[in-house]
């Protein structure tokens, strides 16, 4: 089986992306490192931490694009955040949106025009932040993670590890998508740009 160069051009962007998200590295010095031949080094100031911010949304969508900015994703916050497991830095929302990028291939949309409905419809429902939580008293209840899945357990069919997964997560929020709309282009209120006027949710 034949492999496109426009094929591998995309695994490496989405390599180097979820690279620096894991590593808290810039994009730059990303490229740089690997360029040299050398492991890139983590950003000196840590992977940011992640704590309970407030917010306001409504339907089964996490945000409405206004209310306070949050320090991990370095815009308005969505709904809230969940406090995640004590040491757990992995999957930032940089991380996350590299992996979407990959994991969206799968159904076809990441070489396509699919990608960016996908990629700007879940960081206005979550900023592709894992522990994002429309009711931070009762997450899981509500909608929940990337996909804001409403209720969050729903997405307990995808893995057991849903609450903290932003693999299991995005899987399932992939396959939901899928079923309900047949692609991101098609969910009301998406557009390459972000959502339009009186979006509530998905």
């Amino acid at each position: 089986m034949a492999v496109s160069g426009l094929g591998v051009a995309y695994a490496t962007a989405g390599f180097v992306l979820l690279w620096s998200g894991v590593k808290n590295a810039t994009l730059k010095d990303t490229l740089t490192s690997f360029l040299k031949g050398q492991a890139p080094a983590p950003n000196p100031t840590g992977a940011p931490t992640i704590g309970v911010a407030g917010g306001s949304g409504s339907g089964s969508g996490s945000g409405s694009g206004s209310g306070p900015t949050s320090p991990v994703l370095g815009g308005p916050t969505p709904s809230g955040l969940v406090n995640p497991p004590a040491g757990d830095l992995a999957g930032t929302p940089s991380a996350n949106k590299a992996l979407g990028l990959l994991l969206a291939g799968t159904y076809g949309w990441a070489g396509s025009g699919e990608w960016p409905y996908l990629e700007s419809g879940w960081q206005e429902e979550s900023g592709w932040n894992q522990y994002a939580a429309n009711d931070p008293s009762d997450p899981y209840n509500h909608a929940y993670g990337i996909p804001q899945a409403n209720p969050g357990t729903k997405m307990a069919s995808t893995g057991s590890d849903w609450k903290t997964s932003p693999t299991t997560q995005i899987r399932w929020g992939l396959a939901y998508i899928k079923a309900t709309y047949g692609s991101p282009s098609r969910v009301p209120g998406w557009s390459p740009n972000g959502p339009g006027a009186g979006y509530v949710g998905y």
